[in-house]
């Protein structure tokens, strides 16, 4: 194989892992029910950063305290906060939050329905490479990385196949 090949597919096996590794960040938590959130604000400071990649687990029956931290969304689905309850009003099953960043509760009434869950656990700083604007960049880098490993395979094949090489398929 000549030498210009093997950086090629040194570069094509490390671009294949890391296009692999971003994947299963997306599909694993999916399959496991849990909900992606991005932390956008400085609210809940130290606890969650700003940009931080949440990974939320739904709450279910489980009967929340205050203290306890909940992700919920407002203006239909259009924003998604993480807090944590500073108080609970039972008569009108309402919930009142405050963040850890915060010195004064927030005005907003939350409804259970408007829980996505509680935190398992985050990703510091991963959320602010997800936006609006980065996404259909990373869906171009993934198409061109994808084009550059097929071209890469191809050339390898086509290498063997002039020398005289039987390949296994």
């Amino acid at each position: 194989m000549k030498k210009y090949f093997r950086p090629s597919i040194l570069l094509s096996f490390v671009t294949l892992i890391l296009m692999f590794l971003s994947l299963i960040m997306i599909v694993v938590p999916q399959m496991l029910g849990l909900h992606i959130a991005i932390v956008k604000s400085d609210a809940m400071e130290p606890t969650y950063p700003q940009g931080s990649l949440l990974f939320v687990k739904k709450i279910g029956d489980k009967k929340l305290m205050v203290g306890d931290e909940v992700t919920y969304f407002v203006n239909q689905g259009e924003q998604i906060f993480t807090r944590r309850i500073a108080a609970i009003d039972q008569q009108e099953r309402t919930m009142y939050t405050i963040g850890d960043n915060q010195d004064h509760m927030e005005t907003m009434k939350i409804r259970k329905s408007q829980l996505l869950g509680q935190p398992l656990f985050h990703l510091p700083r991963i959320g602010s490479l997800v936006t609006s604007d980065t996404v259909p960049i990373i869906k171009k880098i993934y198409l061109i990385l994808t084009i550059y490993i097929t071209a890469t395979t191809f050339l390898v094949m086509l290498s063997q196949v002039k020398q005289g090489k039987k390949i296994a398929i």
